[in-house]
């Protein structure tokens, strides 16, 4: 038995703050200097977070 993508149950449209920064000294591999993007709600709770170091 296969499974079968069952698709989108549900999309909508939403108003989150997005932000970007610097992270990382730069100084090491293990501590590059890169861009992260973070998604917060209005109410100040993080949604989710973009990091290239993280992947």
């Amino acid at each position: 038995m296969s499974a079968r993508p069952r698709g989108t149950d549900s999309a909508r449209v939403i108003q989150v703050i997005e932000t970007k920064t610097l992270r990382g000294k730069g100084d090491s591999q293990s501590d590059l200097c890169r861009g992260v993007t973070q998604y917060w709600s209005l109410e100040g709770k993080l949604l989710a977070e973009n990091d290239p170091c993280k992947e």
